[in-house]
């Protein structure tokens, strides 16, 4: 592995865990800032809505409560001044909140204040003039908004309950009683709905912190099994390439041509020596039906051994074992043995070139067949030898016994001539049962002028290849 590819490894391991890291993080980082800048206004504004709404009915209450007051007047069962001091006393202990120190007061349209449960020193006192720390005037903005709209908000800075020390800003809700020109209001301090807020953002600091080492411990959960298993990965990888290398060094390096065929007919591989076999290369036979066209160009032997291909892939057989003749890209023909086996998609075939195989077998089939010719032969020429060699002495005989004038004399002569000359010719016969070979060409052929002159007494030849007659002449 050159140094390159190390540091190109070495940096891929190192911006591996921060591509998995930075977005785990990044949407725990939206989650947070989610929060502060959605989730918490919302709150706040779905918070200060809700004491709004709590203060608007209250004051309603409170206006109810002044309400029956009134009747009572009107009834004649108390006087106005009485029915005002029962109420301005009934709403001066009115409480509410968690600390039961939120209050109500009462000031009139000018205005006075008319009751203030923790500013005792305001009651009687013309507002008019009265301002906040800002500069505000709240008793006439109160007075403004009930001449206005009846009741309404009003924002200014007052003191923190029952602590003139502390000013904190005010929201308060007015509602005018018209029959006694009085005007009813009580507030919530916005601190309170800090208060709340922050109270809310410590338990979610608690959470987010939670949540934090949550994602924390997940984030290094996740990259050490990514980083894991992409080792895993690439340790496989690294074996299955391996094992791809060999197996096509085995595949390159067999003295057999492979073929690789999917049920649709494809080819998928041919290796080296199928291409030496045959002269076909993948691209010249991309299907089966390139290759059958190619290979059989007899259309009768091409339909012969498509339906033998047919037969096998259908069959249950672990393998088959099959010889035809192809033709090769050069037009060469051969003969080649296929072993075929069938897996559930694909097809494996190894071609042997069997021709040398076959012209050996034919060779010497045909040696064989002039073997046994020749013994027969010899066989013949030893059995016809005796009768010739007996009839030529009966011919002897009677020559004997013939004067030469005698007009058969000479008939007789001829015939003991032919006979001699069929001993001549049984007698080179059964020389050939030794016989020898020389090469011819690719073959062998019969060598019938060297145990001849062998049998002779000429010099030494090779020891014959097919056998020797072991034929004596009686």
């Amino acid at each position: 592995m050159t140094d390159t590819t190390k540091n190109r490894l070495k940096s891929k391991l190192f911006k591996e865990p921060f591509n998995i890291i930075i977005p785990i993080w990044f949407v725990f980082l939206v989650f947070v800032l989610s929060i502060f800048f959605v989730f918490m206004p919302s709150l706040k504004t779905t918070l200060i809505d809700q004491k709004k709404e709590m203060i608007q009915t209250l004051t309603h209450s409170t206006v109810s409560l002044l309400s029956e007051y009134h009747q009572q007047v009107a009834a004649n069962e108390l006087s106005l001044a009485e029915a005002k001091s029962r109420a301005m006393k009934q709403v001066r202990y009115l409480r509410y909140g968690a600390e039961a120190k939120d209050y109500f007061w009462i000031i009139d349209m000018h205005p006075f204040m008319v009751m203030h449960p923790y500013r005792p020193d305001l009651e009687d006192k013309d507002l008019t003039g009265f301002t906040d720390p800002r500069g505000n005037y709240p008793f006439l903005a109160m007075v403004e908004t009930v001449m206005n709209h009846g009741e309404g908000y009003v924002n200014y800075y007052w003191q923190w309950k029952d602590a003139p020390h502390k000013i904190v800003p005010k929201l308060s809700y007015v509602k005018g009683f018209e029959p006694w020109g009085w005007i009813v209001g009580t507030g919530i301090y916005l601190e309170d709905v800090q208060a709340e807020i922050s109270g809310i953002l410590k338990n979610l600091y608690k959470i987010l912190v939670t949540i934090l080492l949550f994602v924390l411990g997940l984030s290094v959960y996740i990259t050490w099994q990514t980083l894991r298993i992409r080792n895993k990965k690439m340790r496989m990888e690294t074996t299955l390439k391996k094992e791809r290398e060999t197996f096509s060094m085995i595949l390159e390096s067999t003295p057999q041509g492979i073929s690789l065929v999917d049920n649709d007919g494809r080819y998928l591989y041919v290796n080296s020596f199928f291409t030496k076999i045959t002269g076909y290369t993948l691209e010249d036979i991309p299907t089966k039906k390139q290759w059958f066209e190619k290979a059989y160009p007899d259309k009768t032997y091409r339909k012969k051994v498509m339906e033998t291909w047919d037969n096998d892939i259908s069959s249950f057989e672990a393998g088959h074992v099959r010889e035809f003749q192809i033709t090769c890209k050069s037009g060469e023909t051969k003969y080649i043995e296929f072993r075929s086996c069938f897996m559930e998609d694909k097809k494996i075939s190894v071609l042997t070139d069997v021709t040398d195989r076959k012209q050996t077998e034919e060779i010497s089939r045909e040696k064989d067949r002039l073997q046994g010719v020749l013994e027969l032969s010899g066989a013949v020429c030893h059995e016809m030898n005796q009768p010739l060699m007996s009839i030529s002495g009966y011919f002897e005989l009677i020559l004997m016994d013939m004067p030469a004038q005698d007009p058969n004399y000479p008939r007789i002569k001829k015939i003991q001539s032919q006979l001699e000359r069929m001993a001549g010719i049984t007698k080179k016969l059964m020389k050939l049962s030794k016989y020898q070979t020389k090469d011819y060409l690719n073959g062998k052929i019969l060598d019938i002028a060297g145990p001849s002159d062998t049998h002779a007494g000429s010099p030494t030849t090779p020891t014959p290849d097919v056998g020797t007659d072991t034929h004596k002449k009686a």
